[in-house]
């Protein structure tokens, strides 16, 4: 049961709202005592709620216990409930008038209106009670005497009393066989962080001089607490050691906007090619799905190694592309698969980079912790359920809020970054790895280029959609440049940002050594070799360089294009059923653009085509077409009876195998 200063039934004088707390126990009216269920009844709180704040309020000496043998509360003494609740009203009423705009030095005109008294200074009205201090010293002076008087270690401890945790609590001081004082016991942490004195000091004896002196009080668990009052005094009437009206925005480094804009560009432009290149590499060779419909560390591995990029960006990639489409989960014999989709295959690139951001930003997936262990010890793979986090979608844009408090073109660090969001959450601020976290993500997709905010960052602080992101990127974007310097030593040069055929051509036939504000390729045996066998003989690709090319296609690199087709030999594999061939070229020649175009023929030779169909179905066709065929066997030598040909159920639409 606890006693609470109330107003008296009769009192018809109003109680300010500073003396509703502080009031001293002037006389049995003075005092009120209830019971938990009664504050919760008259509050409308849960009771578990109502018991935590009672206890807070007891433990800095703003409630005292009732006396043993007082009745619970009278009934009539202060109008019951009603009278309780009216009181609230009218506290809430002046807490509102003291904050919002009539608040001034006119205030005392109208608080008799409420039924209050003008309260005094705060640091007044949270006056020093007889408990918290000896009687006759309530100033701030005297409070101030007596810590002045303190050994060092109990100064140490009501330091940290002072502006940190209010509460400590501390082990009993234990003994050596003669009964001296063993060394000082560690404290442990009822709140973080507990005072800590040297370990030379005896806690138990600093304690002992706050507790003589009343600058501190017992708990009940056998810890120690600083009243409000006596903080206030050792304060000087602050509530706060520094007081910030504004987020922290330390110096930082600026960057000039030309930089931000070309690494914003180089950033976006690899993120697209990298989006390319995944999609062609998945597209050859799906990625194996897990049972959990993640994919495995052994298939980000091997896509990072092909892509030439780190597994996180790899990961944040592979993640982007599934929200944003590019990629989907296909099954077959061998279970399910990642695999990418023709969704946004004619889409310009500025918009399917657009996309990517914009899923990133709004996305609830925390990509970071792909790579990372769960509380059961697996390993969390990307792509997989269960990484979604409230606070992800939140916290991307809490970074890029905070980033745009600084100047145009400042690159704070990620210490100065949280110390911003720690400035507006102090309570609960984001873990340093998040915040590095997030950091690094926008690097990699263009938000924040050299350190600082981009234009298409600045876009997504304002609520860009994809197509106001895509022309933020395109205002950042270098023009694109067409044609190719080929030099002597088999390397080519593109002075900018290269066209979709340029990048298309130099990715088949070449290995980019540079990118930047030119990029730098080089013609391998190797690269030439893959070229090939991609499907391009050395007549399309000496064609095509001669078409891009501003120089003349140097003659070394002509030599390595045909030796790089010799050393293939010429050969092609790919899928047919049968083949159809014949003496007379034209005649075939005329087959396959009449009557074998409805069956797929195509011609691979002058005199040899080729079809998906089966054989018999073939032949059968094609007599029903009145051209007179003989059905080969697998020698190719002899033939086989019409008659094993098995009569087809209807006849094909148009190349619908």
């Amino acid at each position: 049961m606890l006693a609470l200063a109330t107003l008296g039934a009769s009192a018809g004088a109003a109680v300010a709202a500073g003396d509703v707390l502080a009031a001293a126990p002037a006389g049995a009216a003075a005092l009120r005592p209830v019971t938990t269920a009664q504050v919760a009844d008259a509050t409308g709180l849960p009771s578990p709620v109502v018991a935590d704040l009672l206890a807070t309020l007891a433990a800095q000496a703003l409630l005292r216990p009732a006396p043993a043998g007082e009745p619970t509360l009278r009934k009539g003494s202060v109008g019951d409930r009603e009278r309780l609740l009216d009181t609230g009203e009218r506290l809430s009423d002046a807490g509102e008038r003291l904050s919002g705009p009539d608040a001034g030095p006119d205030a005392d005109a109208w608080l008799p209106a409420v039924g209050l008294a003008a309260a005094r200074p705060r640091p007044a009205a949270l006056a020093l009670t007889a408990e918290a201090i000896d009687p006759g010293t309530t100033d701030a002076t005297a409070v101030a005497r007596l810590a002045a008087d303190l050994p060092d270690p109990a100064r140490r401890i009501l330091d940290a009393l002072t502006w940190g945790p209010p509460v400590g609590r501390f082990t009993a001081a234990p003994t050596t066989t003669s009964g001296a004082p063993a060394a000082p016991p560690a404290p442990t942490a009822q709140t973080t962080p507990t005072p800590t004195a040297p370990e030379d000091e005896n806690l138990t004896l600093a304690v002992e001089h706050l507790l003589e002196r009343h600058l501190v009080r017992r708990t009940p668990d056998g810890g120690v607490v600083l009243p409000a009052a006596v903080a206030l005094a050792l304060r000087e009437g602050r509530t706060h050691r520094d007081l910030t009206p504004v987020p922290p925005t330390p110096p930082a480094p600026v960057v000039s906007p030309d930089v931000v804009a070309a690494e914003s560009a180089r950033a976006a432009l690899e993120l697209h090619r990298l989006l390319a290149a995944l999609t062609d590499l998945w597209g050859d060779a799906p990625a194996g799905a897990l049972r959990s419909g993640g994919v495995g560390v052994r298939e980000i591995r091997r896509t990072t190694a092909a892509l030439g990029a780190t597994e996180q960006t790899t990961t944040l990639l592979v993640e982007l592309a599934a929200a944003a489409g590019e990629i989907g989960q296909a099954h077959d014999d061998d279970g399910a698969l990642w695999a990418p989709t023709d969704a946004h295959d004619g889409d310009a690139p500025t918009h399917r980079w657009a996309r990517l951001v914009h899923v990133w930003l709004h996305s609830e997936r925390a990509f970071a912790l792909v790579g990372t262990r769960a509380d059961d010890g697996a390993l969390r793979s990307a792509l997989e359920p269960g990484l979604e986090r409230g606070w992800a979608a939140r916290l991307r844009r809490r970074v890029l809020d905070a980033l745009a408090t600084w100047p145009t073109g400042s690159a704070p660090d990620a210490d100065a970054v949280r110390g911003v969001l720690t400035w507006q959450s102090p309570i609960s601020p984001p873990p340093d790895w998040a915040v590095t976290a997030v950091l690094a993500e926008a690097d990699v997709l263009g938000v924040v280029a050299a350190g600082a905010l981009s234009r298409s960052g600045a876009a997504l602080t304002e609520g860009a959609e994809v197509t106001d992101l895509a022309a933020s990127i395109e205002a950042d974007l270098p023009p694109a440049v067409g044609e190719i310097l080929l030099q002597a030593d088999l390397t080519a040069v593109v002075p900018g940002r290269p066209s979709p055929e340029v990048a298309a051509l130099l990715e088949a036939t070449a290995d980019v050594e540079s990118r930047g504000s030119a990029l730098t390729a080089r013609f391998t045996p190797a690269s030439l070799e893959r070229a090939v066998a991609g499907g391009r003989d050395a007549a399309e690709i000496l064609a095509a360089l001669t078409e891009l090319s501003r120089t003349p296609v140097p003659q070394a690199l002509e030599y390595a294009v045909r030796d790089a087709e010799r050393r293939t030999g010429g050969l092609r594999a790919g899928p047919a059923a049968a083949y159809l061939r014949g003496e007379d070229a034209a005649a075939l020649a005329q087959l396959v653009a009449g009557a074998g175009a409805e069956l797929g023929l195509r011609l691979i030779a002058p005199t040899v085509a080729v079809t998906s169909l089966p054989a018999g179905r073939l032949a059968l066709a094609l007599r029903e077409a009145g051209r007179g065929v003989v059905l080969e066997g697998p020698t190719a030598s002899s033939s086989i009876r019409a008659t094993a040909i098995a009569p087809w159920p209807h006849r094909l639409a148009a190349r619908a195998w």
